[in-house]
């Protein structure tokens, strides 16, 4: 390769031209401590997620300001540290070796002593609690009753001050791999949903149905279709409908009383026409209003009751920074017997995840990109692929790799523990994938944040923006419908 430095410069028409070659990088890898490749895999494909390394530095920074002593958080975002990919002019890196991060760890979990073969999606979700407990002791302490009380009911106060612990922590930090889901249950003869809370999730475990016992392969764009597929309840009341069917019961009968008093003139009519137009009254406001309110309505007439099927199917109310997907292969046959399953899944280098919220529905099913026109909202729910982890073996013992990509340069590393090298994007592709991540390609300009002033269980995800940007941000956040705008 051709290399021209500043003093090489080309003087014969008095123009200079100056050319340098694209930039290419090299990634470390990891040195095995005994059984620990699950360990590796794992935080290579958190290296590859820059929005991650960013949410340690500012936890760790916090727990300086504090004084608060966090030595697995530190350790782990030393380790993420380690593992930048560096310009190949430097040459090979050499391994990383994560012993003090694996001292650590093993001093919170007793099952990771011993070098024993473990799983590298549990120690996802142990990693991240781990952290998640130590970034409690850097969040604002708060005595709750303790500090109103006698230290007598200092026990029953304690679970009111974890609460405030809980509600300090998610308005600081927001872990980029945290995001929301909700179950809807819509009502098949309104249309409308029934308000429900969300819920916190860090991956998204797929199956693959039908495909288990199927050589054809499936596509991720088929495992989420599965996962938000709605299923029908039988039999469930749905509020809006009984409150509904009591109105016209209501009207009915006013008109029969109406009817009666023109005949008879009798007061005990009157005053019954007068209180159910009350009733009346009350329904149609309800009716038009707040649905939570229509939900502390009580009705006692069993004519008015109204079984509905319901429709529920569970959709993601706050997209995370980072999707990790998870792949179920490892089942369990009728005899009792576990078994891996090798079934191929196709999944994409960009996904668009917006046909898996509350938003209008994606003009394609199958996943491919969407066009640069498109709107401000959606463009926040397209995702690039930046790490995938692979197992190799059977459903008792195997090995766990990695392929990585350095996002500034779009290169793809095959990585077993401390061997490392250049892959091709079509041998990511055609991996037998056991874990995917995917970031988000329009990243805001923080991947923690406070959270979101107008719902705060769906926290932001991005530092304090202009009120233009806040409006994309608060567009960008998917909805969980309100039942009383559904008509």
């Amino acid at each position: 390769m051709l290399r021209l430095h500043h003093d090489e410069h080309a003087h014969g028409n008095g123009s200079a031209s100056h050319v340098r070659p694209a930039q290419r990088y090299v990634v470390p890898g990891l040195q095995n401590l005994g059984n620990t490749c699950f360990f590796n895999a794992i935080l290579q494909a958190l290296a590859a997620v820059g929005s991650f390394p960013q949410y340690l530095d500012e936890v760790v920074e916090e727990s300086e300001e504090r004084g608060k002593h966090i030595p697995f958080t530190r350790a782990l975002r030393d380790c993420i540290h380690d593992l930048t990919p560096v310009p190949s002019e430097a040459g090979s890196p050499s391994a990383v070796v994560p012993k003090r991060l694996n001292q650590e760890l093993c001093t919170k979990l007793a099952s990771f002593r011993g070098n024993k073969q473990q799983d590298s999606q549990e120690l996802l979700q142990f990693l991240i609690n781990i952290v998640n407990d130590e970034q409690k002791r850097c969040a604002r302490s708060d005595g709750g009753l303790k500090d109103l009380f006698p230290s007598s009911l200092a026990p029953f106060s304690g679970s009111i001050s974890d609460l405030c612990f809980e509600d300090a922590l998610e308005e600081r930090r927001w872990n980029p791999l945290y995001g929301l889901q909700v179950d809807l249950l819509q009502c098949s003869g309104c249309a409308r949903y029934r308000p429900m809370t969300n819920r916190r999730f860090l991956d998204v475990s797929l199956s693959f149905g039908d495909a288990v016992d199927s050589k054809k392969p499936i596509t991720l764009w088929d495992c989420l279709r599965m996962y938000t597929a709605p299923e029908v309840i039988s039999g469930v009341e749905c509020t809006y409908c009984t409150a509904n069917q009591e109105l016209m019961l209501k009207r009915r009968d006013c008109k029969q009383l109406e009817l009666e008093y023109a005949t008879t003139g009798a007061m005990e009519t009157e005053l019954e026409v007068h209180q159910i137009k009350e009733d009346i009254y009350t329904l149609e406001n309800l009716l038009a209003g707040d649905a939570e309110s229509l939900y502390q309505l009580e009705i006692s007439d069993s004519r008015c009751r109204a079984l509905r099927d319901r429709y529920k199917r569970l959709q993601f109310s706050r997209c995370p920074d980072v999707f990790c997907f998870h792949f179920n292969r490892k089942v369990f046959h009728y005899s009792g017997h576990a078994r891996k399953l090798d079934t191929h899944v196709v999944f994409p280098i960009e996904l668009d995840m917006s046909p898996f919220c509350r938003y209008e529905q994606s003009s394609h099913e199958n996943g491919r990109p969407l066009d640069a026109g498109m709107n401000d909202t959606r463009r926040h729910l397209v995702y690039e692929l930046v790490a995938v982890i692979l197992h190799h073996g059977n459903e008792r013992y195997g090995h766990f790799t990695a392929f990585r990509r350095v996002r500034a340069t779009r290169q793809w590393f095959f990585i077993s523990d401390d061997n490392v090298r250049e892959a091709r994007e079509d041998e990511v592709l055609s991996s037998c994938a056991y874990m995917l991540f995917y970031e988000r390609k329009y990243r805001r300009r923080s991947a923690t944040a406070k959270t979101n002033g107008h719902d705060k269980r769906a926290p932001g995800n991005g530092k304090p923006l202009s009120d233009e940007e806040s409006e994309d941000e608060e567009a960008a956040l998917a909805r969980v419908p309100d039942e009383s705008s559904l008509r």
